[in-house]
């Protein structure tokens, strides 16, 4: 009969989901893990897999935990005001110094994705979450009569998936807050009935 563990899965989890976060799944070394997980190798491998399966649970952490926290709040527009604060709270959190360096989905899309089709469908399966909940949000908005009739809501969820992750490809380094402020301003006026 195995022994039970001494530690707590989803604990050590978040703790891997971290370190892949903060450096990636290249430069995240087996030693790294380990150290922040608070387990021996043994007990990473026994629990976990190798370092892939590691990652990839990682990712699915980070989908269910942080993505999913992102999607409630897109869920939670109604008004194209609301749509804006949702941008400018993430530009406020970006200059508060208490941003990561970058989104971790979006690291895992710039990195392990374009050759692991694992990570490419995790990446892919947020992507989609989120253009669902922008495309829902806007037509919440458009049934308000605040937005262009016209206005193709499929084309409009993805550019506003595109302003979001270019925001979060600067998070190290962000865009000025008026820049950043302004270029959304500019991006929501164009959508505005």
């Amino acid at each position: 009969m195995p022994r039970p563990k001494s530690f707590d899965p989803d604990a050590v989890l978040a703790k891997a989901m971290g370190v892949f976060w903060e450096k990636g799944y290249d430069a995240a070394s087996i030693s790294d893990l380990t150290a922040a997980m608070g387990i021996n190798r043994f007990s990473l491998y026994d629990t976990f897999g190798d370092k892939h399966e590691l990652y990839l649970k990682a990712l699915d952490a980070y989908s269910q935990n942080v993505v999913g926290a992102m999607v409630e709040r897109v869920n939670g527009i109604q008004t194209i005001d609301d749509l804006e604060a949702l941008f400018c709270a993430i530009i406020e959190f970006q200059h508060s110094g208490e941003c990561s360096p970058c989104c971790m989905m979006h690291r895992a899309a710039i990195s392990l994705a374009a050759v692991d089709e694992e990570a490419r469908k995790r990446v892919e399966q947020a992507r989609e979450r989120f253009h669902g909940a922008f495309h829902d949000a806007l037509e919440r908005i458009k049934r308000a009569g605040e937005l262009k009739q016209d206005l193709d809501l499929n084309q409009a969820a993805w550019q506003l998936i595109i302003a979001k992750s270019g925001l979060a490809s600067y998070n190290g380094t962000p865009v000025p807050e008026e820049q950043a402020k302004g270029a959304v301003r500019f991006m929501i006026e164009q959508f505005k009935a």
